[in-house]
């Protein structure tokens, strides 16, 4: 498991929470039920939701709630480097109003629409690790959204709905990478009053148990740092040796055949 960081939690009962995942992942959603008010942009094409980080706190079931909602992740409307700078914004403005130092979540909610994965989805999980670093698995908590639609979808069909037997249906690049996170947990956003208050109590749950095994550290602005540089030496790394070895080969493969010749 990946090294948390080293900061720690400031306030008892402070929950801090980044949530991410592809547009349509009902990110926005998830946001709005864990606050219980309609604070994020759902509609279809919500600009400030789409483009922008946008957070929000709320005090809701005895905890003081910070929720930074993300631009979608792989959005072919907006080049990576965006993406990427709002990832960036995303953890440093994940602190309480009441106290700005030490930024950072506690946990990062990976929103994923339950239905059939595809290869996008396998360059999802990899945009992930290229924004977040391996850091994120310490942090992360998968949730599976639209399971109501996917429970109705499974009863039109003649079958019960089976969490576990969902997850035994993923490809295997999907449950290697969710093996990894802390937790998942199965999330529909339809439900209302005491039944939604269940659901987003097991969510925080989930988190405070992240919180825990984590010992209150957060996932900093200096870990995001690091693996912004552990990218770049990546990249200036293959720019050098890529052509070197490539070369390398070349040349081999070349004194080879003029041995073979020779051999003659």
């Amino acid at each position: 498991m990946a090294q948390a960081g080293t900061n720690k939690q400031p306030l008892q009962g402070d929950i801090r929470i980044v949530i991410i995942g592809k547009t349509g992942a009902g990110k926005s959603e998830t946001g709005n039920s864990i606050l219980g008010k309609q604070e994020f942009d759902c509609s279809p094409g919500g600009k400030i939701s789409t483009w922008y980080c946008l957070k929000k706190e709320m005090i809701r079931l005895e905890k003081n709630i910070v929720v930074i909602d993300t631009p979608g992740l792989q959005d072919s409307k907006k080049p990576n480097p965006i993406i990427r700078a709002s990832i960036k914004n995303s953890i440093e403005m994940a602190y309480p109003s009441s106290r700005q130092e030490n930024p950072g979540p506690n946990a990062i909610l990976l929103c994923l629409k339950m239905g059939r994965f595809t290869a996008e989805d396998e360059s999802l999980f990899q945009e992930c690790l290229v924004c977040f670093g391996k850091e994120m698995f310490d942090f992360t908590i998968v949730v599976f959204t639209h399971e109501d639609i996917w429970a109705d979808n499974i009863k039109h069909s003649g079958n019960i709905p089976d969490h576990e037997q969902y997850r035994e249906t993923l490809p295997k690049f999907a449950s290697d990478f969710i093996d990894k996170c802390r937790q998942t947990i199965f999330f529909n956003n339809r439900k209302i009053g005491i039944e939604m208050d269940k659901q987003v109590k097991l969510l925080l749950k989930a988190i405070e148990n992240t919180i825990n095994r984590n010992g209150g550290k957060l996932y900093t602005p200096e870990i995001l740092q690091q693996v912004v540089n552990r990218e770049k030496m990546q990249h200036i790394m293959n720019y050098i040796y890529r052509p070197i070895i490539v070369n390398s080969f070349l040349a081999i493969g070349n004194m080879y055949l003029l041995w073979r010749q020779i051999r003659r």
